[in-house]
């Protein structure tokens, strides 16, 4: 994972609200994914221009408390397990 490349949502999967978390389903697997709260605020965040750097400000930003450090760690991690799992992919550059 790059922490200067933007990402985006892999264009196949499909998302639907869930009692408050949000359900995934990528279609070439048959796989559903339920994220939680931060899973969800990183994966609305990913539209192909912010980078991890902005969505850690972003989440810094918009929940009150959050320590910047613990973010960082937490959007880092969130964009690892996101790809890892095919649900997101690098954004091509221009």
């Amino acid at each position: 994972m790059s922490l200067h490349a933007a990402y985006k949502k892999n264009r196949t999967v499909e998302e639907a609200p869930l009692q408050g978390d949000l359900m995934l389903f990528e279609p070439s697997t048959s796989k559903f994914f339920v994220l939680n709260s931060t899973m969800a605020f990183v994966w609305n965040a990913l539209d192909g221009a912010a980078k991890p750097a902005d969505v850690v400000h972003s989440m810094h930003s918009t929940f009150e408390g959050v320590d910047a450090s613990v973010a960082e760690a937490d959007v880092n991690r969130a964009i690892e397990e996101l790809l890892s799992l095919g649900l997101i992919e690098p954004a091509a550059t221009a």
